[in-house]
């Protein structure tokens, strides 16, 4: 077991703009108000969001600006977007499809996902590290399969151009809609307040990109549910949490 209290530095792995608001927002405004460092990586610009091509770019500023507000009311000290294309990381995972070297990792002008989350990892050194749960959508499996191999790699003496090695000692993955799923039982329950569910939630209120019919009304509710039953179900009546 660990005591969260005594971690000063996170890290949480999103494949989309919004999936650690899903996932974790409570905990990261939880850890933030404890003056933790909260560092996100986003892998996917957010553009498929958009109606048309044609809106694809106006799209990624408008999901940019989301974000921003999204730092803001969660408490992320640090946002890295890989900008992705959306619905491609699984080609940057298990494909040939490599990211603009934005990090200057190397003298190439592209570089691999596994080198730019290995020099990320460094970067920033994290004592826990969030990911996704493998789920319905391949761009959550792709990065849930990827994460442990890239901490793996960070924590060996190799690769000396990324940085120096880094031991992340915690890795948990997170849910999106994993409840949903038979036979979910999750291994790690982290209580939060009502306070830290009220900031998850208007963090979410701020995603107004997704104009999926109801997509807002139906998070609301099923973030507070999902707190509420976790919470009552693990510490009590009144309580709430994440798993």
């Amino acid at each position: 077991m660990f005591n969260l209290s005594e971690i000063k530095r996170i890290m949480v792995f999103g494949a989309h703009p919004d999936d650690e608001i899903i996932g974790l927002g409570g905990t990261i405004h939880n850890l933030a108000s404890q003056k933790k460092e909260i560092n996100v990586v986003t892998f996917t610009d957010g553009g498929t969001a958009a109606n048309s091509e044609q809106e694809i770019g106006l799209m990624i500023k408008t999901r940019k600006i989301e974000m921003e507000k999204t730092n803001k009311i969660l408490g992320i000290t640090n946002r890295e977007l890989l900008q992705i294309p959306s619905q491609q990381v699984y080609a940057t995972v298990y494909g040939n499809l490599k990211l603009t070297n934005q990090y200057k990792v190397s003298n190439e002008k592209e570089v691999s996902l596994h080198h730019t989350l290995i020099f990320l990892i460094r970067k920033y050194r994290p004592q826990i590290l969030f990911t996704h749960s493998p789920d319905n959508h391949r761009d959550h499996c792709g990065i849930s399969d990827v994460t442990p191999q890239a901490v793996f790699q960070a924590s060996e003496s190799i690769l000396k151009h990324l940085g120096d090695p880094w031991q992340t000692p915690i890795l948990l993955h997170y849910s999106i809609e994993k409840e949903l799923e038979k036979n979910y039982t999750p291994n790690f329950i982290i209580e939060i307040s009502k306070n830290n569910l009220l900031a998850k939630t208007k963090a979410m209120a701020t995603q107004i990109s997704q104009t999926r019919e109801e997509y807002l009304k139906r998070y609301d509710e099923m973030l507070n549910s999902r707190a509420q039953l976790w919470g009552s179900k693990t510490f009590g009546a009144g309580k709430y949490a994440e798993p």
